[in-house]
This record gives C-alpha cells, sequence and structure tokens, in this order.
C-alpha cells in the first residue's frame, strides 16, 4: 500500500512538472485554442445573397395564353385567412414579346380571395388563389391569370377544394347495420342445420333485416351532417397557370 501510494504521489508531480513545461504556467501563457468547426446548422443559417436586379425602366408585354409552370415557395391550407399571400417563383424562364427573358425564379404573388374549412354535406376546405403579381427585376406589375392545375389536379375557377367525403361517410355510418345483418345470417344458418330449433331460424334474419333497414334509412341523414377532409398545399407544389391576356410588365 505505502509503495502503491508512493508512486502516486511521483506520477502526479511528473505530469504537474510537464504542464509546466509545455504550457509556461508561471509566464501565464496558454497555447492558442483551435479553431472552432461551425456546425451544419451554422452553415446554413447563413443569409443567402438577395439577387442582383437591372432595373431597365422599360415596359415589357407578355402574350396572352402564355402558359407557365410555378412552384409554391410557402405552405398555405383552408385555415388560412382571407387576404393571405401566396408567394410562388417561375419553374422555367420565358421570353416577353420584345424578347427580354424573364428568369426561372422570377416571383408571382397570389392572394386568397376566399377560403372554408370543411363543411357539413361532406364538403372538404376550399382555397381561391388569384395570382396577380409579378415582380420582374424587383418591380411589381399587375397581372391576370388562371390557375388549370395543381399537382397535376384539373382547377376550374382558381378553386381548389379538399376531398368531398360524403359517400365514404355514408359508408361508415351503414357498417353497424351490414354487420348486424351479416351476424344475424351466420345465426339462422346454424339454427336451421339443428332440429326442431330450425323452425325458428327466420327470427334472427327478420331482426337483422329490420336493423339494416333503418340503419339504410337513416344514413343519409346522418351522412349530411358529416364533414369533408381538410385541404393543405405544401411548399414545392407544382402549379400551371395561363395568362388571360396581354400584360404589361415594367422591368
Amino acid at each position: 500500500m505505502l509503495q502503491t501510494a508512493a508512486f502516486a504521489v511521483e506520477f502526479d508531480d511528473s505530469i504537474d512538472g510537464a504542464i509546466r513545461k509545455d504550457y509556461k504556467v508561471e509566464e501565464n501563457e496558454l497555447p492558442p485554442l483551435p479553431k472552432s468547426v461551425p456546425t451544419a446548422s451554422e452553415v446554413y443559417e447563413k443569409p443567402v445573397n438577395p439577387p442582383q436586379y437591372n432595373p431597365t425602366g422599360k415596359t415589357y408585354t407578355i402574350k396572352g395564353g402564355t402558359k407557365l409552370t410555378l412552384v409554391l415557395n410557402n405552405a398555405i391550407s383552408d385555415r388560412s385567412y382571407k387576404g393571405a399571400k401566396a408567394v410562388f417563383s417561375v419553374k422555367n424562364g420565358f421570353t416577353t414579346k420584345e424578347g427580354a427573358i424573364v428568369p426561372a425564379g422570377t416571383i408571382f404573388k397570389a392572394k386568397i380571395i376566399n377560403v372554408h374549412q370543411p363543411q357539413l354535406t361532406g364538403n372538404g376546405g376550399l382555397i381561391e388563389l388569384d395570382i396577380n403579381e409579378i415582380y420582374f427585376n424587383g418591380i411589381k406589375s399587375t397581372i391576370d391569370t388562371k390557375i388549370s392545375r395543381a399537382n397535376s389536379k384539373k382547377i376550374f375557377f382558381n378553386n381548389i377544394k379538399g376531398k368531398r367525403s360524403y359517400w365514404s361517410n355514408y359508408s361508415k355510418v351503414m357498417k353497424p347495420g351490414r354487420k348486424v345483418f351479416s351476424a344475424t345470417q351466420h345465426c339462422a344458418s346454424v339454427m336451421s342445420a339443428l332440429p326442431v330449433i330450425n323452425l325458428l331460424s327466420f327470427i334472427p334474419l327478420v331482426g337483422g333485416a329490420a336493423i339494416y333497414t333503418v340503419n339504410f334509412t337513416v344514413a343519409p341523414i346522418i351522412a349530411v351532417f358529416t364533414k369533408g377532409k381538410h385541404l393543405t398545399i405544401p411548399a414545392g407544389s407544382v402549379f400551371q397557370i395561363k395568362i388571360n391576356s396581354d400584360v404589361q410588365i415594367k422591368g
């Protein structure tokens, strides 16, 4: 034990001596700390340089009938408020009537002019968008467009609707009646195979049929008071739009 303790004292002393020698403790000097390596979050949090615009002060024309593909930059849903903005970037560049190039990434903005959450009768949520602004070379101009597709789904009157679910709700309401009727059929089948009791096998069938009939009668009424699906359009969704008529834009 004494030898071990002595060895420990000598070991500690040598370590202390090495520290004093290498790091010059008496001179109050320490080696420089290594440069920190930025984490992934620090790298991605660095601000992105804004695009460089070169306004010409001229007016350009986008031909009526021009079809464009836009990508949604911010998610929207039927919980958004009326008047909220949706921001898009044009996917592919295009050329104006005068030959000026409107590059990919040019910003388009839309206004939510109508919105509601799922309603009764199985009606889903709704968002009505008006894509009415373009920012060419950083200058805002008003345009007139029609949305033809959203994520490959055809759109009419710029109305994007959530899934209607009246018939799926109707089917859910009918499940209890179907289950009871199926159970009574099985019961009647078992009873019909037994002597004497087979004479009473019609009773479960009558009861099951009555329950099914009631369920069938009230199901349409109950389904009317159920709601459709919520509508959420995530960022990155692809829209196709059409310019309704020749439009003048500044840039």
